[in-house]
């Protein structure tokens, strides 16, 4: 039996074609016989068919894998290597276990699921961390982390191309990429760079995405983002990035299809007008270049929450406050050119229609915005939107537009400044994400659109469709290389692998008298024009195998891609191909009174990718800025074509990518309708076809797709040879004895150092013999354990049927012996129950009849009180009625005198409105509005002055704590003395004479305490004199100071409020300082003073008593430094003297409190007074928008 006969074996399950499902599963029915002309199967719908086939047997239909591989991680380890079993197994994976990731040898496809999936939180990225490709599920995180590794390990350049068509999730997979690379590229001290990374994605979405019927955030332009990392230490530090765009969409600017809408940006910012008043902006439907498209909304997405992200994001990637402001401007006055309308114009004297003229008003509302917005002249920008200059040898010649040229032109205009505004962009970007700092090496992401066919292909699908052919050709050789190192690495025969080489239809496009030469030289023709350029294109490349004409007509031609066959439309091609905009218009631009209309208008296009950044002056991008000298415009006929810049662009790109170790993501759209998890197979099986996926399967399959370990080929398969033929300690021979003995051509299979390799269809082999010699084993296990089971049930039955007879029997007796039992207390019970049931039927129908009584009555009292109660709401009800009315008409009454006089005080408030209002033209409102800053110089003196008050009472509240310390120290001494003096008043009688005799010499003391006391009044007089001066000195400075502030205070005024704090806490602090340094001098005279009291006191207070009489006749609320009232009060009583004293100390401890509170209350005071002051005085944005207006009524 040969291998196809196995295989074919009936109830093999096999794919047959299906019109709409394009593959459909089927059995067969009979088993397939060599030679046989047809198969019988039967579908998975249940129809039975014939299937015929050729007489050798080479169009057998494809096999299904076995269970066992589908649903596998990785297509290429499938055993039918085809496009029903891949796509099979995409749809199980995606459909039933909502996988959306899948391998496909080097290739990670990823299925776009329109739904949240909760895939890539830091969790997730922290799991694939240090994983290699395959330890894990497939993911965009384990592709990024083998780049990573590679990086990490070798330190080489690598690059992630991410492709696929619009709406399949391209710029989302290219985002969490690199979102995975700032996560572990990052560093404590350079989180910065992560987050301008990732911030820009926000503004190139704003700024390159649109809608389309396809996707709701199409990217409309080609992005190659280059991580930049630094090695620190053997580690790979993110450090910043650079951005090349290519083929930006410019026509979506002034056209939209039907369902799409124009770029994300102008619908933001419509949404959030009214934080723009200047702009004049209105609701998008307005605007002619966004109401296009009938689709100005997006389901589930805000526009005003999507620009507070992107002026977010721009604020974090360095774009100021002017040039966002400059920026937006840019944006509003693109929307109003849209708005210009141009009218017909008719000839002088007559109605008739002038068709080679048109006209632009005057006074056209969206013309004078626009020139206000961009700073340019509005009439300079009608001359030449109506006008056209065509210079000759020795002169120039003014002729005028039609409507249409006209049109033509503000539409190129309006292109041509957004596409300088998206490379200026671009170039900020670069200079905030890369820090100019040298990089080790880098990760590229390219997030390219995909292969592009519509049912009017024009020149952006040609270069689309082009730049997928260069990647092609790119992907399949890398695959072809990685194919080819394994077979050597492996140590195996191989031999050349045939690849699909689309080399033919590159020289199409790109050689000499291709598509792209023939379009430039159409270009420099001065009246060129699509339909004899396609006479060209038929004439010249006819020869190319690739090129087909169409069959009728001239406008169209056909280019045989390597996904499918796309007919061109060449209406629109040299137009675009030009890209010309009118040399005037932009003269006028570059006079533009904004700086950066002019700095966008300076930008030149060149191809960062070929330049050395070392002598690149760019920003980054495809743009450079000029900084210094005036750039040279390009003349017509040497200015570079969009295709030619496109092809140099593209042919950058292809050898930076050769010069990296690509990784690739292929993005698929399941279904048209975004709805989640919806699979449409016709759809899939021609992305598969486009994006190189079936190519790969199909290299792959050309060579051993099926590979597999000794160790795991040895578990599996160890049961298909005898035991004396396997050896555990040598697999390798194991295997190859296993081989060996089932499949006898020796090309199906190779033995490698690691693993054996198969060609497609010998694992299917395997598992079919290994699945018969499994079910033949296990019928004869089967066999023998039925026979005992069986029998076990037998013997187990006999005895349980035995003991049920038994059991039967009893319960036969039992069963009679109880009935008659139940039938003797029967006739006992029923005797009984009669009984009771009569009794119950009587009583049931007593209480019956008393509750219809009771009842009845009830229901005559409850009618007759009702009948009452709506008399009495009746009347109640008329009464309020006649109030209410009364009352309606009295308030209807008071509402109209009400209005009258609301009339008449609205007809005198506006009168003195007006009267206001003239008023606040004049000279003297302006003087009025002015006179503040004197107010303020005069409250700031004020406010001097309270301070040096605040500073003479903090030095007299010092004083008074040092007196209150010396009084406590003077408590002190005077307990001890009250003791002494209780002893001494017992020899009073026998001191009398003693006493009198002292008191003359008390006297000479006393007078001596006076003439010391007056030394000390006259040291505090010159000390409060020094004092004085010092305020005097300091108030000079202070005056000083305000003359400064009113100088400064007109160039700066925020200067002037940090100078006037700094200005205040110094003068406190030097106030204070001093307040200090008097304390401690004036402590330590008190110190010597109550010194030398103690050594009086000690020497003479035992001798005598001073009587009141002798005091001094000083005030007792003279409590200063140089008072003599401190030594008056020692010869007081000592009752009383503790009483004042105590008295004395507790009033002055409350004194003091208050007087500190009230400081206190003052100090918060006057600080809040100032704060007021200040801030009445700050400019604000109210108080410069009346100024800037004028002044830019003025220019």
């Amino acid at each position: 039996m040969s291998s196809e006969e196995m295989l074919y074996a009936q109830g093999a399950k096999i794919w047959v074609p299906h019109a709409e499902q394009v593959w459909e599963s089927a059995t067969l029915e009979e088993s397939y016989r060599k030679g046989a002309g047809f198969l019988k199967i039967c579908t998975e719908s249940g129809s039975l068919k014939e299937v015929k086939l050729k007489a050798d047997g080479s169009d057998l239909p494809p096999l299904r894998n076995p269970a066992i591989l589908v649903g596998q991680n990785d297509l290429t380890t499938l055993s039918y290597l085809h496009e029903p079993g891949v796509l099979h197994n995409l749809r199980v994976r995606f459909c039933e276990r909502q996988i959306i990731y899948t391998y496909c040898g080097i290739i990670l496809v990823a299925i776009n699921p329109y739904a949240e999936m909760p895939l890539y939180g830091p969790s997730i990225i922290r799991a694939y961390r240090g994983h290699a490709m395959g330890d894990l599920e497939p993911h965009i995180f384990a592709l990024a982390e083998e780049a990573y590794t590679k990086l990490e390990r070798e330190n080489c350049n690598l690059s992630i191309i991410v492709s696929g068509e619009s709406g399949a999730g391209k710029t989302v997979s290219a985002k969490y990429a690199m979102r995975y690379f700032a996560a572990v590229g990052g560093s404590e001290s350079e989180t910065q760079v992560e987050r301008k990374v990732l911030a820009s994605s926000p503004i190139m979405e704003a700024f390159g995405n649109a809608k389309t019927t396809r996707n709701d955030n199409s990217s409309r332009f080609g992005k190659f983002t280059k991580l930049l990392f630094r090695n620190q230490m053997g580690v790979m530090y993110l450090q910043g990035a650079t951005m090349h765009t290519y083929l930006l969409e410019k026509s979506r600017v002034v056209y939209q299809a039907q369902g799409e809408r124009n770029y994300h940006i102008f619908y933001q910012l419509c949404a959030a007008r009214s934080k723009y008043p200047e702009l004049v902006l209105d609701h998008q439907d307005k605007f002619q270049f966004l109401n296009m498209g009938g689709a100005p909304e997006i389901e589930r997405v805000s526009d005003a929450d999507q620009f507070n992200e992107t002026v977010q994001a721009m604020t974090v990637l360095g774009f100021s406050i002017q040039q966002i402001a400059d920026i937006v401007k840019i944006l509003a006055g693109i929307l109003h050119l849209g708005n210009i309308q141009v009218s017909k114009k008719f000839n002088e004297g007559s109605e008739e229609e002038d068709t080679d003229s048109c006209d632009i008003f005057h006074n056209d509302i969206h013309l004078q915005i626009t020139g206000d917005l961009l700073r340019v002249s509005a009439e300079d920008l009608r001359r030449w939107l109506l006008m056209r200059k065509i210079e000759s040898v020795n002169e120039y010649v003014l002729i005028p537009n039609s409507i249409e040229a006209a049109q033509a032109a503000r539409d190129a205009l309006a292109k041509h400044i957004y596409a300088k505004l998206f490379q200026y962009i671009v170039g900020v970007l670069n200079k905030s994400l890369n820090n100019g700092s040298k990089q080790c090496s880098f990760i590229g992401v390219l997030d390219i659109y995909g292969f592009e066919t519509f049912e009017v292909n024009s020149f952006e699908q040609f270069c689309i469709n082009y730049a997928n052919e260069k990647l092609q050709q790119q992907f399949n050789q890398h695959v072809f290389k990685l194919e080819q190192e394994e077979y050597l690495k492996e140590g195996i025969t191989w031999t050349m692998i045939d690849f699909y080489d689309n080399q033919p239809c590159i020289d199409l496009i790109e050689s000499r008298l291709g598509v792209l030469d023939l379009l430039d030289e159409e270009c420099r023709m001065p009246k060129g024009s699509d339909e004899s350029w396609a006479g060209k294109l038929i004439g010249k490349c006819s020869k190319f195998p690739h090129f087909e004409k169409p069959r009728f007509g001239t406008t169209s031609f056909f280019i045989k891609h390597f996904s499918d066959t796309v007919e061109y439309d060449v209406n629109g091609f040299l137009e675009k191909n030009r890209d010309t905009v009118s040399k005037e218009l932009t003269q006028v631009l570059g006079e533009s009174n904004m700086s950066l209309v002019k700095q966008v208008m300076t930008l030149e296009e060149i191809d960062t990718l070929s330049v050395d950044s070392a002598k690149s002056s760019t920003l980054g991008g495809r743009v450079v800025i000029s900084a210094g000298r005036k750039q040279v415009v390009p003349s017509k006929q040497h200015r570079k074509t969009v295709g030619s810049q496109f092809q140099e662009s593209l042919a950058s790109l292809i050898s930076t990518l050769h010069a990296t170790t690509p990784h690739y993501v292929r993005c698929i759209k399941p279904n048209d309708d975004k709805i989640a998890f919806k699979w449409e197979t016709a759809k899939i099986i021609q992305q598969l076809r486009a994006c190189g996926v079936l190519e790969t399967v199909r290299i792959s399959a050309a060579g051993f797709p099926s590979r597999w370990l000794y160790p795991d080929f040895y578990m599996r398969y160890q049961l298909l040879v005898y035991r004396s033929k396997l050896d555990k300690n040598d697999m390798k021979q194991s295997c190859r004895n296993i081989v060996m003995k089932w499949i006898q051509d020796e090309d199906k299979y190779r033995f490698g150092n690691t693993q054996i390799f198969f060609r497609a269809g010998q694992v299917a082999f395997l598992e079919q013999v290994r699945a018969n010699l499994r079910k033949k084993y296990i019928t004869i296990v089967q066999s023998v354990v039925r026979r005992f089971i069986y029998r076990r049930r037998f013997l187990r039955l006999q005895m349980v049927i035995s003991g049920i007879q038994r059991h039967a029997r009893g319960f036969l007796a039992r069963q009679r012996v109880w009935k008659m039992r139940e039938a003797r207390a029967g006739l006992i019970l029923s005797k009984y129950a009669r009984g009771w049931l009569c009794r119950r039927r009587y009583l049931r129908l007593r209480h019956s009849i008393s509750g219809i009584q009771t009842y009845a009555r009830g229901m005559m009292a409850r009618s007759k009180f009702h009948a009452m109660r709506d008399h009495y709401r009746a009347v109640q009800i008329q009464r309020f009625v006649r109030g209410a009315l009364a009352r309606r008409a009295y308030q209807k009454r008071r509402r109209n005198i009400i209005i009258c006089q609301a009339a008449i005080r609205r007809f005198l408030a506006r009168r003195k409105f007006k009267r206001m209002k003239a008023e606040a033209r004049t000279i003297s409102h302006i003087e009025n509005k002015y006179m503040g800053l004197e107010n303020k110089i005069i409250s700031m003196q004020q406010r001097i002055d309270e301070l040096n008050r605040d500073n003479s009472n903090l030095k007299h509240k010092t004083s008074e704590i040092s007196v209150l310390k010396m009084k406590l120290e003077l408590k002190k001494t005077l307990e001890v003395e009250f003791k002494n003096v209780k002893a001494a008043c017992q020899d009073k009688d026998r001191l009398i004479e003693a006493l009198n005799k002292q008191l003359e010499a008390e006297r000479d003391e006393k007078m001596q305490l006076l003439e010391e006391n007056g030394h000390a009044q006259e040291e505090w007089i010159s000390q409060k004199q020094t004092w004085r001066l010092e305020n005097e000195e300091l108030r000079r400075q202070i005056d000083e100071i305000i003359e400064m502030a009113k100088n400064a205070e007109v160039s700066q005024r925020n200067q002037e409020d940090r100078m006037l704090a700094e200005i205040d806490n110094r003068e406190l602090n030097e106030a204070y300082q001093r307040a200090i340094k008097d304390k401690e001098v004036i402590e330590t005279e008190n110190y010597a003073l109550k010194e030398e009291l103690s050594r009086l006191t000690a020497g003479n207070f035992s001798l005598h008593g001073r009587k009141a009489s002798n005091a001094s006749s000083q005030n007792e609320d003279d409590v200063g430094y140089a008072s003599a009232k401190n030594t008056l009060d020692i010869n007081r009583p000592p009752d009383l003297l503790s009483k004042n004293y105590s008295y004395d100390t507790t009033s002055m401890v409350v004194k003091l409190r208050a007087i500190l509170e009230e400081e206190k209350q003052k100090h918060k005071s006057l600080q809040e007074q100032y704060i007021k002051l200040a801030s009445r005085h700050k400019p604000t944005e109210d108080s410069f928008r009346p100024a800037c207006r004028a002044a830019g009524r003025g220019t």
